[in-house]
């Protein structure tokens, strides 16, 4: 039988797991699971991931910073990475610095330049937010606009922004993705109406 866990569930058991590991090793296994993921979409769709474009929608909390350290393992492969910080006041502490190292480029999601990176994008990774998704996605209009234009993939990180873990409920802009990564755990909103449609594909 396929067992489920709650944002709760996940929360304490990655509260445990971080107290016995070294700081940060939960993030870095993610983004690492995440970064061979989106390589292998880019294989599968393209034939490689050297030499492609990946455009990321970072958020502020974990599911962001797991997002940019995938960025910077990316970066690592030959793949040419650009972050859109929807928060640059609170990205996740070293993860933005990580990505710059690796030779990632980092803008604001309101830039002007945003819809170009993601329209020239063979993917793009919603590091939006994951288990704490609670409320309708405000993305500016240019970037759904983007969005709609671009036929790049979207991979997920964890859950699709804008869906609810323990109920499945879908909030008002929420990213349908074609693949969620998900960590350790299936959570409720990966099989539950009517947030199953918006995960598409699943890897964990």
């Amino acid at each position: 039988m396929l067992k489920l866990y709650t944002a709760d569930q996940v929360r304490v058991a990655e509260a445990a797991a971080s107290a016995v590991l070294p700081a940060g090793a939960l993030m870095q296994r993610a983004a690492q699971g995440l970064s061979a993921s989106c390589l292998s979409e880019l294989a599968d769709r393209t034939g490689s991931g050297y030499g492609r474009r990946v455009a990321m929608l970072v958020g502020s909390g974990g599911n962001g910073g797991d997002a940019l350290w995938a960025g910077s393992f990316l970066c690592r492969r030959g793949v040419m990475v650009t972050a859109l910080l929807a928060h640059p006041e609170s990205t996740f502490p070293g993860a933005v610095d990580g990505l710059r190292n690796a030779g990632g480029r980092v803008i604001n999601l309101t830039d002007p330049e945003s819809p170009d990176a993601i329209c020239a994008a063979d993917l793009v990774i919603d590091g939006l937010v994951g288990l704490g998704s609670s409320r309708g996605i405000d993305l500016p209009k240019h970037i759904w606009d983007a969005l709609a234009r671009s036929c790049a993939p979207v991979v997920s990180v964890d859950l699709p922004s804008g869906v609810n873990t323990d109920s499945g409920q879908v909030y008002d802009g929420a990213i349908r993705a074609d693949l969620t990564v998900t960590f350790g755990a299936y959570k409720p909103a990966h099989f539950l109406a009517p947030a199953r449609p918006h995960c598409g594909r699943l890897h964990q």
